[in-house]
């Protein structure tokens, strides 16, 4: 279950609304995106799975897919919204869909209102509805980094996942 904690994570991390009126503008009134906006992937070792981080200027969207059948299959997706300070995200998810029936490949979606949302959440996957996260942007790369282990440190090497941006 680490890959969906980290993705879920990451989901979260992607998705923040900056308030800041400095990082919003180039000083000449020109509106500057950050760095980390955009669409990221990472690919495992075996090609076989997938996870691609969508981020907007206020929302993300993470979703793990499964190579099957030689097509890719989305088992899983996570979407919220995150706020940013510095290099921490705080991420709220809002939006939950898990794969329903693997003959389909129909996704089933839960949101905050659901009655299985806190089920889902706390015993299926062992995530809180709102975490914070750590990003560092170097060129076309996305490092996203969660305290998995509660220590105070987020470890890059231990607790992080590196995308690529597409």
């Amino acid at each position: 279950m680490r890959w969906l904690t980290v993705v879920l994570m990451m989901c979260l991390m992607f998705s923040v609304n900056s308030c800041k009126d400095d990082d919003d503008d180039d000083g000449n009134g020109n509106h500057v995106i950050p760095s980390y906006v955009g669409t990221w992937q990472l690919t495992d070792e075996s090609g076989l799975e997938k996870q691609v981080l969508v981020i907007t200027e206020t929302t993300f969207k993470m979703t793990l897919a499964l190579y099957i059948d030689e097509e890719w299959v989305d088992i899983m997706s996570v979407q919220g919204n995150y706020s940013e300070l510095g290099n921490i995200f705080m991420l709220t998810i809002t939006r939950l869909g898990i794969i329903a029936d693997e003959e389909t490949y129909e996704m089933v979606y839960y949101t905050p209102d659901d009655p299985e949302w806190d089920l889902l959440l706390d015993d299926e996957f062992e995530i809180e509805d709102q975490f914070e996260v750590k990003f560092v942007v170097s060129g076309n790369k996305l490092t996203v980094i969660s305290d998995d282990n509660d220590d105070g440190v987020f470890d890059p090497v231990e607790e992080g996942e590196t995308f690529t941006k597409v």
